[in-house]
């Protein structure tokens, strides 16, 4: 699968605001895979988040391979978005959050996040 584009998308932004929180903002993504993946193997991503418009571009390598703390098997990646696309979440994301979740609630979730 080396260098092959990954596709995933978003349904709900909540879904992507809980990853984005939790491990993507850090540089890390897990995915769940039965497949065998080698350290040092690289991906490309397209991660598709209808709120913001357009998708994001990420480059990530495999750093880990085995269960994660949910008995999960799959790989874990060193993760990277873009130029292009951190500058869409530095602009929009913080501006989403507090429209969805009220002032109150989007600034205490954007403080999560650094924004």
């Amino acid at each position: 699968m080396e260098n092959d584009t990954v596709k995933i998308e978003y349904k709900k932004f909540s879904s992507f605001l809980k990853d984005y929180i939790k491990s993507l903002s850090r540089g890390y993504l897990f995915l769940i895979s039965d497949e065998e993946h080698a350290l040092g193997e690289n991906f490309t991503f397209s991660i598709k988040v209808s709120a913001l418009g357009k998708p994001l571009s990420a480059k990530g390598t495999v750093i880990f391979a085995g269960e994660n703390d949910m008995s999960e098997n799959g790989i874990g990646l060193e993760f990277a978005f873009d130029d292009e696309s951190k500058r869409l979440i530095d602009e929009k994301l913080k501006e989403i959050v507090i429209d969805k979740y009220g002032n109150l609630w989007g600034t205490r979730l954007s403080a999560l996040f650094g924004a």
